[in-house]
């Protein structure tokens, strides 16, 4: 093969023209009401153990970090969805966006895109403080309770594990991996990025999921660009260990 074939066949790997997405929603095994009816009961099964907690009727361990039963409910209905996907609906995982077979392209493409990702979030913060102290009595103090609101605030290992590694792992799975071929495949690509990133960014349940939003933007459209889960799970591992270290830096020199 020579380097001109090389060449072109990269280049149509990392298209985002409608054709690479045709063969990847047609291997896509289920409908966009499935895919939402998967996670809604995923989430009405965490919102059910969360409310036995707060009534007492389930105790978390002392151990554990606050989203412990979360994860454990992520966890397992991952698992039962992979089961169902391979034995019931007789589908690859690579429709689900679980492949490697483009690991060093996936690896160059969430490296440039995560300092792109990181001199984003500096303006935007630089542009808010501007935007505060303008027109704002007490800037900083109003600052430094926004910084407080999206950093993380624990340090043990369990709780670095589980948001650095595990959580951007089972959340691309559940909101790209399985919402957005479907989405996309009913509504096209910016209706689907768009209308997955809000659906994102609230389900953190924060009251202002700016960051969030905008991170459901840029894993969204790394999903478009590669097909393949890899990109976005880097660019969210690397997202959320950022605000881990920063929160953890922060507090330690109490900064805020």
């Amino acid at each position: 093969m020579t380097n001109n074939d090389l060449q072109q066949e990269e280049q149509a790997e990392i298209s985002i023209s409608s054709d690479p997405w045709k063969k990847h929603q047609a291997e896509y095994p289920i409908g966009l009401v499935e895919a939402i009816v998967w996670l809604a009961l995923s989430t009405l099964c965490q919102m059910g153990v969360y409310h036995l907690i707060d009534e007492g009727s389930l105790v978390v361990p002392e151990w554990s970090p606050k989203f412990g039963p979360q994860l454990g409910i992520m966890l397992s209905f991952s698992a039962i969805l992979f089961l169902y996907w391979k034995f019931i609906r007789k589908a690859n995982l690579r429709s689900l966006g679980l492949r490697l077979d483009r690991l060093p392209g996936d690896l160059k493409f969430a490296t440039i895109a995560a300092v792109g990702m990181g001199l984003f979030y500096l303006f935007a913060a630089g542009v808010y403080w501007v935007v505060l102290q303008v027109a704002f009595d007490n800037p900083d103090a109003t600052f430094k309770q926004h910084l407080r609101g999206a950093i993380f605030k624990e340090d043990t290992v369990l709780y670095f594990v589980g948001v650095v590694v595990l959580f951007p792992i089972l959340e691309e799975i559940w909101f790209r991996g399985l919402l957005y071929t479907p989405m996309r495949r009913e509504w096209g690509r910016w209706p689907s990025i768009i209308v997955l990133s809000l659906l994102f960014a609230f389900a953190h349940n924060n009251p202002v999921p700016i960051n969030q939003f905008f991170g459901g933007l840029i894993f969204a459209y790394a999903y478009e660009k590669r097909r393949t889960l890899v990109a976005p799970i880097i660019l969210h591992m690397l997202g959320n260990g950022a605000l881990a270290v920063l929160g953890w830096a922060l507090l330690k020199w109490q900064l805020v």
